[in-house]
């Protein structure tokens, strides 16, 4: 049965990723100078921004599509007093857990792994949450240096249309590539707020149990989120006073 389900399951989570994949488009930067080509800062930004999102779709859709392929390969041998049903049965909960996702899905598939030992429940979330924690640290030092790049040129370019030597709307097509370099920040950080209120809502369910290295993880969680809102809030206030958003 564990074999099947882990054949099963590498299908599955390659099938997700190919479709997400085919999912994206992408579209040339227009214009020169700051358009064209990225700096490594900003291709990593957009790397990094695709893998997130893309690994929290892709992610929990599989880690609850797997809790859904135990519970119904389990209850088929249960009431088939054997194996036969159990394929059946694991896709069918697989399919079904993965549309049904969300924080109980969540709550479920810990609970499988950690055999419903709260603490043990609480230590597994509090190392999810730090490996969300790592992710967004690394992009957050990204953001920060391109926020300061992002600010000096929009600077450079309001100097410029001062002085006529480019028109408002030749700086602002020379500035469409910071604008998507907010688009990605924001990106980032919807799914960001998405997980942490995702944790804050299962940290509610394991009342009761030593929840301080979960929480202090959720906190740190919060800390990057708050310091990604900042980065990006500089450089939209800068576009809007220099009217270049």
């Amino acid at each position: 049965m564990l074999s099947y389900i882990r054949m099963r399951g590498h299908a599955a989570s390659l099938a997700c990723v190919i479709l997400l994949g085919a999912c994206q488009t992408t579209s040339p930067d227009g214009g020169t100078s700051y358009n064209d080509p990225l700096s490594a800062d900003e291709e990593l930004l957009r790397t990094q921004s695709d893998g997130f999102v893309t690994d929290n779709v892709a992610g929990g859709a599989f880690t609850y599509g797997m809790a859904g392929c135990l519970l119904s390969g389990t209850l088929s041998i249960i009431s088939h007093s054997d194996t036969r049903n159990a394929g059946t049965a694991c896709l069918t909960g697989m399919l079904l857990g993965g549309i049904a996702g969300g924080v109980d899905g969540y709550m479920k598939a810990k609970e499988a792994q950690q055999k419903a030992d709260k603490i043990a429940i609480a230590k597994a979330m509090a190392d999810d949450v730090r490996t969300e924690n790592e992710k967004l640290s690394e992009m957050v030092s990204t953001s920060r240096r391109i926020v300061e790049t992002d600010r000096k040129r929009l600077q450079d370019l309001a100097r410029k249309v001062d002085a006529k030597v480019l028109t408002l709307d030749q700086a602002r097509a020379e500035a469409e590539v910071i604008r998507k370099n907010s688009e990605q920040i924001e990106s980032i950080l919807q799914t960001a707020r998405e997980k942490r209120d995702g944790y804050q809502e299962a940290r509610t369910r394991v009342s009761g149990s030593d929840t301080a290295e979960l929480d202090a993880e959720i906190a740190r969680l919060n800390v990057e989120i708050n310091e990604l809102e900042k980065q990006l809030d500089s450089v939209n206030t800068t576009l809007r006073v220099t009217g270049l958003g």
